[in-house]
């Protein structure tokens, strides 16, 4: 894997499956590659189709091939998880950019969540 620096942009949610029995989804956006450096998106309140338009900056390193994307409604105490999806990032790698829409399976693969609208961008760094 090459290493460089990738840009992601979380622009948009639709039909994000609601975690509040009042109101609609609180709803963020959590990007890693590894558990140990995370970052997030602003809390979009009370809506299920949210717009963040954020970009967000990541340093590639060998050894780098998935990103993870985790959806979370916030709520006073805690959270509640509204889906999670993984990418493989050989094709950004190869053609540098990505533009998506990322479906979000539920936790067992089984029902449609939402899906959340992705542009990556990915930049070799040549030393």
């Amino acid at each position: 894997m090459p290493s460089g620096v990738l840009d992601v942009a979380i622009l948009e949610g639709r039909s994000l499956k609601n975690c509040d029995f009042i109101g609609q989804n609180d709803a963020y956006v959590e990007v890693y590659m590894s558990k140990k450096y995370k970052q997030r998106t602003r809390t979009i309140k009370n809506s299920n189709n949210p717009t963040w338009n954020e970009e967000l900056r990541f340093n590639i390193h060998k050894g780098d091939d998935t990103i993870h994307f985790d959806v979370y409604d916030d709520d006073l105490i805690g959270r509640d998880t509204i889906g999670k999806c993984s990418i493989k990032l050989k094709k950004v790698f190869e053609e540098g950019e990505f533009d998506e829409w990322i479906k979000l399976p539920s936790l067992l693969g089984i029902r449609f969540r939402g899906e959340i609208h992705v542009v990556m961008n990915f930049t070799v760094s040549h030393r």
